[in-house]
């Protein structure tokens, strides 16, 4: 499988996962929206890495090898927009095992600010995926 097919596979599984996130929002299951909102954001990481030939690591938080990418890379990404990125998958790594083993109860203020973040990074993959020539 090329680069650009898995890559197109993470970000399809991103897309899958945004779905099941909205899902969730709208049953008030805010531990499972924080959950697959940190699903999306590194899947949706995770798949433009691999597009533009990058190995990511085996972590949860590859926003700081995503921003060094685009750099290497040449893609122009406003260094705002990256910056909220980053603070967003860090964030959402943190959260991604206690939303899970229900160590802590998220809020709806909190699953919301979960799902507006990926919402974020999901469009930002959307339009880089255009740009990086994959359908």
């Amino acid at each position: 499988m090329s680069n650009f097919e898995l890559g197109s596979k993470l970000l399809n599984e991103a897309e899958e996962y945004y779905e099941e996130m909205l899902r969730a929002y709208e049953r008030g299951s805010w531990n499972v929206v924080v959950r697959r909102a940190q699903e999306v954001v590194e899947l949706s990481l995770k798949g433009l890495l691999k597009i533009m030939g990058i190995e990511y690591p085996k972590e949860h938080d590859v926003g700081d090898v995503f921003e060094r990418a685009c750099g290497e890379k040449g893609i122009e990404v406003e260094a705002e927009a990256l910056a909220r990125i980053k603070r967003t998958s860090s964030r959402l790594a943190r959260e991604r095992a206690p939303a899970f083993y229900m160590d802590r109860v998220y809020s709806e203020g909190q699953a919301k600010e979960a799902k507006e973040g990926a919402e974020q990074v999901l469009g930002m993959a959307r339009e880089l995926k255009g740009k990086l020539g994959v359908q």
